[in-house]
């Protein structure tokens, strides 16, 4: 195990004093097991978390830590090198952003985190079956434990992915060989700007439930009022045609959603969303992901969570900029016990179920 630090840089604190501004807490973990994978695997939390998440699970009665591996133990298990990150301005990454920054509050969270049943908003049928608690709500254990390991976040979001972009892509440079990025949720927004970066280091993403779908997320009050300027970032992504300073010449249209592979419309396509894509009858058609084309991409969305509505959006946004390998696995039960579940999958009951698909894919 080593500990260290990716990037930062000394700012005005706006006191007339300095400090180090963006750096990144990065933990690295090499198996015991020899000879190593390939593909070392980085993880990215997703919004207002930290490694923890994939680090270790919650000691509760109803988790069976034994055959139900936390996902690090999993892919150390394969011999691959993990590097686990906080991302910038949370959790051991400091918070020290310039004074005109602000956070932005966690009180939220519970009603967003840990499994569908929590909160109606993200709640799809079938309903979340696999979080660990019978009665999840303030006081069981499991829903404690996520509200005791959630942080405050920066509220520019365009500025924490560009900090989170730039010390990263250091990482990458560190450790000098094409990596699989393992990415939840909002951080699968730094996957994507981190292969943007350092295509040439990024070998594959492993996006869980990405933020999205593309220019306009949801959240668990429905679809989020900014537009989101690039697409699946706030941040600046590389597009041909370019696409402007804020990403004013990228154009989007309403679609519906796909039908099943016999071109019927079923009951499961009437309870998805439509969702915003490339409008391919705009002024320079359809823009590429120029740096992303030959990124491998595995989305996987839980059949209990809302996602299962619209991350289908995100698949297609990117399939139609241009990126070459998309994969969307659904879990499901028909898939070897890995039904049922919501949006904190790696908490879960059958989280080594599910990383266990992972691993092979990888």
């Amino acid at each position: 195990r080593e500990i260290f630090y990716v990037g930062g840089e000394y700012v005005d604190d706006g006191t007339g004093n300095e400090t180090l501004y963006g750096q990144v807490y990065v933990e690295h973990l090499v198996p015991v097991h020899k000879p190593l994978q390939p593909y070392p695997i980085v993880f990215i939390p997703g919004s207002s978390r930290t490694g923890i998440d994939f680090l270790r699970t919650p000691s509760l009665p109803t988790l069976d830590n034994s055959t139900q591996q936390s996902w690090s133990s999993h892919f150390l298990s394969l011999s691959h090198e993990l590097y686990l990150i906080d991302p910038p301005f949370r959790g051991r990454s400091p918070w020290h952003p310039p004074s005109h920054l602000s956070s932005s509050s966690p009180s939220p969270a519970y009603l967003t985190f840990g499994a569908a049943p929590l909160q109606k908003a993200w709640t799809t049928p079938p309903a979340s079956s696999q979080w660990p608690d019978p009665s999840p709500g303030k006081g069981s254990p499991a829903f404690d434990h996520v509200m005791k390991s959630t942080h405050p976040q920066l509220a520019d979001l365009a500025e924490e992915q560009t900090v989170a972009q730039k010390s990263l892509s250091l990482l990458l440079d560190k450790i000098g060989k094409p990596v699989v990025l393992l990415a939840h949720s909002m951080g699968c927004k730094i996957a994507w700007l981190l292969a943007d970066a350092r295509p040439e280091l990024v070998k594959a993403i492993v996006a869980v439930e990405p933020a999205g779908p593309a220019f306009q997320s949801r959240g668990m009050g429905g679809l989020r009022k900014e537009m989101t300027a690039f697409g699946l970032t706030e941040a600046p992504l590389t597009f041909y045609p370019a696409v402007g300073k804020m990403g004013e010449r990228l154009k989007a249209r309403l679609f519906p959603p796909p039908r099943d592979l016999g071109g019927n419309d079923t009951s499961k396509d009437k309870e998805m969303f439509e969702c915003l894509l490339q409008d391919p009858e705009g002024p320079e058609g359809v823009r590429k992901l120029v740096n992303l084309t030959r990124v491998e991409v595995l989305v996987v969305t839980g059949e209990g969570s809302p996602h299962s509505r619209y991350d289908w959006g995100t698949v297609e946004f990117l399939r139609q900029a241009g990126v070459e390998k998309v994969e969307h696995f659904v879990l499901c039960e028909e898939g070897g016990g890995r039904g049922g579940n919501g949006h904190m999958m790696m908490m879960e009951r059958n989280r080594g179920d599910i990383v266990r698909l992972l691993g092979e894919w990888v």
